[in-house]
């Protein structure tokens, strides 16, 4: 019996990731508020999941640094023990970053020339 792995897109609902899209190349959203309340809706195994996955494929302490988190709480993400709402603006960020690389989003964004060598 082979695992599945979880894409981000197939946990949160399908009108969420379109305006995930949209959030990036606009200003003015109101879209962190809408991802907290899609993350907390979402089905919470399938989001572990998800999350796992994502942190399987991606070196977890790196993703933690470049996204301001501490080991220790990306730890609590990956474990799951981070998906109360207590801790949502942590997940958030990695559950959008998760979201940039499942759309390919990052490729439609101006990122600052001095973000440029930013890791990931």
């Amino acid at each position: 019996i082979g695992f599945i792995m979880l894409k981000m897109i197939d946990v949160l609902e399908q009108h969420l990731v379109q305006d995930f899209k949209y959030a990036l190349t606009s200003s003015g959203s109101n879209f962190d508020d809408q991802l907290s309340q899609g993350i907390l809706n979402a089905p919470e195994p399938q989001l572990h999941d998800a999350l796992s996955s994502f942190l399987l494929e991606h070196n977890p302490l790196e993703v933690a640094h470049a996204l301001d988190i501490s080991p220790e709480r990306i730890q609590a993400i990956q474990s799951g023990a981070a998906l109360s709402h207590e801790n949502i603006k942590d997940t958030a960020k990695v559950v959008a970053l998760c979201l940039a690389f499942e759309t390919d989003t990052l490729a439609q964004v101006d990122v600052a020339d001095s973000l440029q060598d930013y890791p990931i």
